[in-house]
């Protein structure tokens, strides 16, 4: 299933004196990605392997209008160039519970839910931090089914603006 929405990739990466770990920070998420999913970050071979440490969701003007909800998943895209991209896992670094649109603020990534059976719930990066397992921790840069991350906007809002952060390491291959 291919998503189209809007492009607010940077291509203005800060560096650092030291290589890493590095932030990365979005574009900001604003108005013009209502009911539209807003393609953050992709990660091309050139950047090599990345390790995500943290995510975080600051919310610098609260959102607004319709019933407000940000989940930022994992896609893939087909080149760089492409604005269209596959959905592969929509929740898979942060579901809506773990962000308060409506309140200005930074939101972490990795809240867990565990039930009285032991179950445990949340986003796979946040089950990937607790439980102490790789796999979702990690994006391998490729050429052709590049990795990406996006943000789900909900329809209706009148108002808001956030932005996503991401501390990452690139690991030597």
């Amino acid at each position: 299933m291919a998503d189209v929405g809007i492009d607010l990739r940077r291509s203005d990466e800060r560096s650092n004196v030291r290589l890493n770990p590095f932030w990365m920070t979005s574009a900001p998420i604003t108005l013009a990605a209502t009911n539209k999913d807003a393609l953050l970050f992709s990660f091309p071979a050139a950047k090599g392997v990345v390790f995500l440490h943290e995510i975080i969701f600051r919310v610098e003007t609260l959102f607004a209008g319709g019933t407000p909800s940000i989940t930022i998943g994992y896609g893939t895209l087909a080149s760089l160039t492409d604005s269209a991209w596959t959905v592969v896992d929509a929740t898979r670094f942060m579901v809506s519970t773990e962000i308060t649109e409506a309140t200005a603020g930074y939101y972490p990534a990795g809240a867990i839910a565990i039930d009285g059976d032991g179950a445990v719930t949340g986003s796979d990066f946040a089950i990937a931090k607790s439980d102490g397992t790789i796999g979702d921790l990690i994006l391998e840069g490729a050429d052709t089914t590049i990795p990406c991350i996006y943000a789900a906007v909900a329809t209706g809002l009148t108002s808001g603006q956030g932005r996503l952060l991401v501390l990452a390491s690139r690991i030597d291959q």
